[in-house]
């Protein structure tokens, strides 16, 4: 009988994107074997509804959304808790509800990246290439999935090949995160044009971000198109810009693993404080280029030198594309889902 699985997590002018996609990958894991899917997740409106007709097609039984903000109505979390796995992804779901969940789903799931709280849930999964380090006060009932083996990315990204780079830069792809800094943004895309002016740029402005920070680097929109720019809102799939792509500038979350699962050389950029161990992970493993973090007086400096760098070194970019795939092989969310579906007893599960 397949799984009832439910979610908890949110997105959002200040949160982005990133907690919503590594549910998404989950779910999309799931689909494939038939299960009957929940979201309770305000603020994700349209990526839900672009995802629930795909996680169908993909073959799950059924897909509910509601967007009720459980961060104030928390029954509209617990009442989750009949479903065989329950998800939570946010850094507001309190130990509380992490508990009471617990005591009445199947099995419960914390989806984390800073190891600051305590998560009484059975099976911990952080992605991160620096999770071993963090220093969880692991409990002996709560199993622990940590490192890029475990990365939550969509599972297509594991059929994307290798690639031979291109002798020179022809394309680079900006993408910050869904709520990038505008002036960040403007910061990346000057330093782009400066360290590679013949290139074409793809700007992901996210489905929260501002344009205006376009306006700030001097590309206001007519000169934009005259200087081989062109910017992106809401992208629901990124493969396409990321294999057009012979180097990204990106933040440290999760689409520094959806490049890593492509071959895609990285410049990386700390867009929030909860990166830096996965930017200073991928630098150490000589798997990304490291530029600086959102808000540094140096910034713009800093990403114009690293594009230089990798521009003016094909060998460069194919060791950190290779280390990166190396890294990333676009399975995590296969192996987690597989894993957790496992520790759900056939007999207790609710189905369809």
């Amino acid at each position: 009988m397949s799984l009832a699985v439910a979610f908890v997590t949110h997105a959002g002018p200040g949160i982005g994107l990133g907690h919503l996609r590594r549910c998404l990958a989950l779910a999309r894991a799931w689909a494939r074997d038939g299960a009957a899917i929940a979201f309770v997740a305000p603020g994700a409106g349209a990526s839900l509804d672009r995802a629930g007709p795909e996680l169908l097609a993909a073959g799950a039984a059924r897909v509910d959304v509601a967007e009720i903000d459980w961060t104030r109505d928390a029954d509209a979390a617990r009442a989750l808790g009949g479903a065989d796995v329950a998800v939570v992804d946010s850094y507001r779901a309190s130990p509380a509800l992490v508990r009471s969940l617990a005591a009445r789903a199947g099995r419960v799931v914390a989806i984390d990246d800073l190891a600051d709280r305590p998560l009484p849930a059975h099976v911990v999964i952080n992605g991160g290439i620096a999770a071993e380090s963090l220093g969880y006060a692991r409990r002996p009932d709560t199993r622990y999935l940590l490192g890029p083996r475990y990365a939550l990315i969509d599972p297509r990204f594991a059929d994307e090949p290798m690639r031979v780079p291109r002798p020179a830069v022809r394309s680079v792809l900006v993408a910050l995160g869904g709520a990038p800094s505008p002036d960040t943004l403007a910061a990346a895309v000057d330093a782009v044009r400066e360290a590679v002016p013949e290139a074409t740029v793809d700007v992901v402005a996210g489905r929260f971000g501002a344009r205006g920070g376009l306006d700030a680097a001097g590309e206001a929109t007519g000169r934009a198109r005259a200087a081989r720019i062109e910017v992106h809102g809401d992208v629901p799939d990124m493969r396409p810009l990321m294999r057009a792509a012979d180097l990204a500038v990106t933040g440290a979350g999760v689409t520094l693993y959806e490049l890593a699962a492509t071959g895609t050389p990285a410049v990386v950029v700390e867009v929030a404080d909860n990166q830096a161990p996965n930017a200073s992970g991928f630098a150490a493993a000589g798997a990304a280029l490291r530029a600086g973090r959102s808000g540094d007086r140096g910034l713009r400096d800093g990403i114009a030198a690293a594009v230089a760098r990798l521009a003016g070194d094909p060998a460069l970019r194919a060791a950190l594309a290779a280390r990166a795939r190396m890294l990333v092989d676009g399975r995590g969310a296969l192996r987690a889902a597989r894993e957790i579906a496992a520790m759900v007893p056939a007999a207790g599960r609710t189905g369809r």
